[in-house]
């Protein structure tokens, strides 16, 4: 009896497997990746939407200007919540953080039903580079009407701050001015003003690369010094 059911159960029919399983269903697919990335877009767009408008009531009172303002000392308290990230505490990279603040200044410009809320986050954060609300809020709708990936809209908003920087019409830039914003571009990190570099990139030194980057970094105060003597 034993032997009998033991043969049973290796000949039993296997379980009839969707036809998805067996041939690729490419529609199936598509509209898997539509429907996760809609679900991801909505939470990750509104959790920085979230934070963002959180930061600025709490961090500056609800008010873009103090945000922007020219304050050195504007972002101490911002900083020190930076310095809370990707650990277990905060578990967020600082760039959300930037990106979900500065996206809540952009949105006190733009209209209440602007086109910008209606994208993913990821193209949000690729309109955050447009200076001018107007063109933000043409950009979005373009993005919106024509269904544009965010490399696509990435190559848009190239384009655009290219135009923005052209010099056609204008004096050229004294050497002065073009040696500072060169080394201020170097050093600065673009999405949260802050040193380019961190505490790991230091570790990563040699003993003789730290002394070099120390000459360097003296060397460089010194002319930084001299400079500021000129421009009084």
């Amino acid at each position: 009896m034993g032997k009998n059911s033991k043969k049973a159960q290796g000949t039993e029919a296997a379980p009839d497997l969707p036809p998805s399983a067996i041939v690729v269903d490419h529609d199936l697919v598509e509209r898997a990746v539509e429907h996760i990335r809609n679900i991801l877009g909505k939470t990750v767009a509104r959790g920085m939407d979230e934070v963002g408008s959180y930061l600025l009531k709490e961090f500056y009172g609800n008010d873009p200007a103090l945000y922007s303002s020219s304050n050195p000392s504007k972002h101490a308290s911002l900083r020190q919540l930076e310095e809370r990230c990707e650990t277990l505490d905060l578990p967020v990279k600082k760039t959300f953080l930037s990106n979900a603040i500065r996206m809540a200044v952009v949105l006190h410009a733009l209209p209440a039903e602007t086109r910008f809320l209606q994208l993913p986050s990821s193209h949000r954060v690729e309109l955050l580079k447009v200076k001018t609300p107007d063109k933000i809020e043409q950009l979005a709708t373009r993005a919106v009407e024509s269904k544009l990936s965010v490399q696509k809209l990435r190559e848009i908003v190239r384009k655009e701050r290219e135009k923005t920087k052209s010099t056609r019409g204008r004096k050229p830039t004294p050497p002065v001015l073009r040696a500072l914003g060169a080394s201020v571009r170097m050093l600065r990190d673009e999405t949260t003003g802050r040193l380019a570099f961190r505490r790991d990139d230091i570790d990563a030194l040699t003993d003789e690369q730290m002394d070099e980057a120390r000459a360097q970094a003296d060397m460089l105060a010194k002319r930084v010094e001299e400079l500021l003597k000129l421009l009084g």
